[in-house]
C-alpha cells in the first residue's frame, strides 16, 4: 500500500480508486461533514479574496498622490507658471481693439 503513495501520479491514483471502489461506495460520512467542508471552503475562499480593502486603500492613496503631485507641479515646478497665458493674451488684444 505504501508503494502506491510513493509513486503518486494520475494512473496510480486511478488504479487505487478502481481497486477500492467498494470501500468508497460503502463508506458513510458524518452527518455534518458536508456542512463543515463547505464552511471551511467558504472561509478559505473569503480569506483569499479579501484583498479588496487593500486595493481600495491603494486606489485612494494613488488619487491623493496624483492630486498633490499635480498641484506641486503646477504651483512650483512648471517653468511657464509666471508667463502670460493664451487667454490673457487674447484679452489684451481684445481690449486694445475695442
Amino acid at each position: 500500500m505504501a508503494d502506491i503513495w510513493d509513486n503518486l501520479d494520475e494512473e496510480n491514483i486511478e488504479k487505487f480508486i478502481r481497486e477500492n471502489k467498494e470501500k468508497f461506495d460503502s463508506y458513510t460520512l458524518d452527518q455534518y461533514h458536508e456542512d463543515n467542508f463547505l464552511r471551511k471552503l467558504a472561509y478559505r475562499f473569503k480569506k483569499i479574496i479579501s484583498i479588496v480593502p487593500y486595493l481600495i486603500r491603494v486606489a485612494i492613496a494613488t488619487v491623493i498622490i496624483f492630486i498633490v503631485s499635480f498641484w506641486a507641479w503646477n504651483s512650483y515646478i512648471r517653468k511657464d507658471r509666471h508667463e502670460i497665458t493664451l487667454k490673457q493674451k487674447i484679452e489684451l488684444v481684445w481690449y486694445k481693439i475695442f
